[in-house]
């Protein structure tokens, strides 16, 4: 539980100083702090994996490089969001996402909307 959180808190921290840097249009610290979250957004990823069951394992790509991560601060649950593989012949965009919290508790959250 103390990795999850300390991966967490240390995504969220990254998260907030490039928020900082592109107010500043410093996209040299951007690039260092975004190759840094995804050293992060990989450890975190791994840990997921190995707590999802089968059914989700089978849907999730191999890494998450091409998923959009979030952290909701307050629950403490980080979302890897992607394109649900149920409707990716629709013409409208669905999501879903695959959250994990501190338990190591793996969810799945269908028709997932990003919110501002």
């Amino acid at each position: 539980m103390t990795k999850l959180n300390d991966l967490f808190q240390e995504w969220n921290e990254l998260n907030i100083k490039a928020g900082e840097s592109m107010g500043q249009f410093d996209f040299t610290k951007i690039k260092e702090i975004r190759e840094s979250q995804s050293k992060v957004e990989n450890s975190i990823y791994e840990v997921l994996k190995n707590n999802a069951s089968d059914d989700l394992l089978k849907i999730l790509p191999e890494e998450c490089g091409e998923l959009e991560m979030g952290y909701n601060t307050k629950d403490k649950i980080f979302y890897f969001v992607m394109l649900d593989p149920e409707f990716e012949d629709e013409e409208e965009t669905i999501l879903l996402a695959v959250t994990i919290d501190l338990n190591n508790k793996v969810g799945l959250l269908k028709d997932f909307k990003i919110e501002d």
